[in-house]
């Protein structure tokens, strides 16, 4: 049985030409930053460019906060309750929760990160434009009338050790969305700005958890297909209802076929790395790479995927130190 690093999930296969198979994957990468050992975390104050917790800052607190629970891998700490232990401690008249007062907090909450945040910017932009004006078929004149409006937020975000007060990370989280409407003869409707705000909110959030947690993305793994390598086409079947390990006996078998020409054989072994790359066999896969390379050493895609198994295995790695 192979041990898996990621999650396998094939989402569509396509053919391209007869060369190629190509299949999504589910791929699990690890956190920007390790924060393994802090097991608790909570939003302190996200405050906008006048230093206030407004609406626009503590909808960024809340989604985050959302996003935090969902994910997991960390408990966290209810806002309302931190405050009513700051009240109960005299730890702060204002009720702000800042770093000036995280390692008072620490003292009673234990080892925990905790995120503050400025809104560095904020804003709606929108212009409108002619176009030069056009005569159709009949002789009849008509002008398009354009209206664009772009929303830009930038939000830095910084962890910090509740304990210690030691800065863990600090980030610049910037998210730009724009929208472009035309008509006939006639201004277009109004741009949707709430529309524009909420995405530039939860593409910040979606960065954010890049830095804190695990997260999935989707790669391409494409197969090298080819008439004498049938075993290609009934792996990628058995991954596709996922018999992963079926699959990969397939491409092993591919491998061990005699009287195939180098090229053909080089796509045998790249293939069967390629699966074991996606499987978290690492040096197997390396292995199988340098062997394709062998047999057709001028080609680039094995070259590649020699760096790109020695990538995977980094990252692999460092998921297994925050999740293990």
């Amino acid at each position: 049985m192979i041990k898996k690093y990621i999650i396998v999930g094939i989402l569509i296969v396509l053919l391209i030409g007869c060369v190629t198979t190509s299949m999504m994957m589910t791929v699990t990468r690890p956190a920007e930053v390790n924060l393994k050992g802090y097991n608790k975390i909570a939003i302190g104050d996200i405050v906008d460019s006048n230093g206030k917790v407004s609406r626009h800052p503590q909808d960024i607190a809340d989604e985050i906060t959302a996003s935090l629970f969902e994910c997991g891998y960390f408990e966290v700490l209810d806002r309302q309750n931190l405050k009513t232990i700051m009240s109960e401690h005299k730890l702060s008249s204002s009720g702000i929760i800042d770093e000036s007062t995280t390692t008072e907090l620490g003292k009673i909450i234990g080892a925990a990160a905790f995120v503050f945040g400025r809104i560095k910017m904020d804003k709606y932009d929108e212009k409108t434009s002619k176009g030069e004006p056009w005569k159709d078929k009949k002789g009849k004149q008509h002008q398009t009338f354009y209206r664009e409006g772009t929303y830009t937020m930038s939000v830095n975000l910084k962890i910090v050790d509740i304990t210690t007060a030691k800065v863990l990370a600090i980030k610049t989280l910037p998210a730009h969305y724009t929208s472009k409407k035309s008509e006939t003869n006639k201004w277009p409707e109004k741009i949707d700005v709430d529309l524009l705000y909420t995405k530039c909110i939860s593409n910040i959030k979606g960065q954010f958890m890049q830095m804190v947690a695990p997260y999935d993305v989707q790669v391409k793994a494409s197969f090298q297909t080819d008439k004498l390598l049938p075993e290609v086409t009934q792996a990628i079947i058995q991954f596709k209802i996922r018999e992963w390990d079926e699959g990969m006996s397939l491409l092993e078998n591919a491998t061990k076929k005699f009287g195939l020409e180098p090229k053909v054989q080089a796509k045998a072994y790249y293939d069967l790395g390629l699966a074991q790359m996606y499987g978290g066999q690492f040096d197997e896969s390396i292995a199988n790479f340098k062997q394709a390379m062998k047999l057709m050493p001028n080609k680039k895609i094995y070259q590649k995927a020699i760096v790109q198994a020695k990538s995977e295995k980094e990252k692999a790695e460092k998921l297994k130190e925050q999740t293990e």
